[in-house]
């Protein structure tokens, strides 16, 4: 679905930035980067993704980079905060609301970073507007990575509601669903971020511009509301 959907929107987007004379300010991902050393990521670590979900990213920014606009893509983590389609919505927060434990397919106790989704749209805004920021890509400056672990204990202290049990989803369950079933396909593409430390890096970007990140209880309350 990807490859039928997004493709078609870039073009559009950069046909549109063309025709207006304006900056094209994309929102990117990780994925790009595909599996690195020790899980760690900065502003110039190369696009080596070996899926196709990565591969695609890939290809999508360097085709808008030759397009001759002025373009910037700002990049981040899983998100965290209200609204955000994450960890937190699809698996933690049925199981606080039932008091159920959580199966989550990712090791429990890896580090990892996620990103306040409203961080992101700051640095969206910024950048934009900052031409030294044109004709790169720059990352979401955000919360130190934690654990799943500890991810969940600091949702069930926000919601005020007792902490949940974590079940680890063995690895090799959404690798056989994904055989027949195409969304666990697609999350077992991506699971490497899940089983290994996974460390963003945008110590550039606060440097650069001046940005911080909220802090991750200010984050998860936001979220938890």
């Amino acid at each position: 679905m990807w490859e039928r959907l997004l493709p078609p929107l870039q073009t559009a987007a950069i046909a549109a930035a063309k025709a207006n004379d304006a900056v094209l300010a994309l929102t990117g991902s990780l994925y790009a980067y595909g599996p690195q050393p020790g899980g760690r990521m900065n502003e110039h670590t190369p696009m080596a993704a070996v899926g196709h979900k990565g591969r695609l990213r890939r290809r999508m920014w360097e085709q808008t980079l030759a397009a001759g606009i002025r373009t910037v893509e700002v990049r981040g983590a899983d998100y965290i905060g209200k609204d955000a389609n994450g960890i937190y919505s699809l698996l933690i927060e049925p199981a606080l609301k039932k008091g159920n434990a959580a199966w989550i397919p990712g090791h429990l106790d890896m580090p990892h970073t996620f990103t306040f989704n409203g961080d992101m749209a700051q640095a969206l805004v910024t950048l934009a507007s900052e031409e030294r920021a044109w004709g790169r890509p720059w990352h979401v400056p955000s919360p130190p990575a934690v654990t799943i672990r500890e991810l969940a204990r600091r949702y069930a202290v926000a919601a005020g509601r007792p902490p949940i049990k974590l079940i680890q989803m063995p690895r090799f369950v959404m690798r056989t669903a994904g055989l027949i079933v195409p969304i666990a396909r697609e999350m077992a593409e991506m699971d490497y971020q899940w089983y290994a430390p996974f460390h963003m890096d945008a110590t550039e970007t606060a440097d650069t511009f001046r940005l911080t990140a909220t802090d991750l209880d200010s984050a998860v309350r936001n979220e938890v509301g």
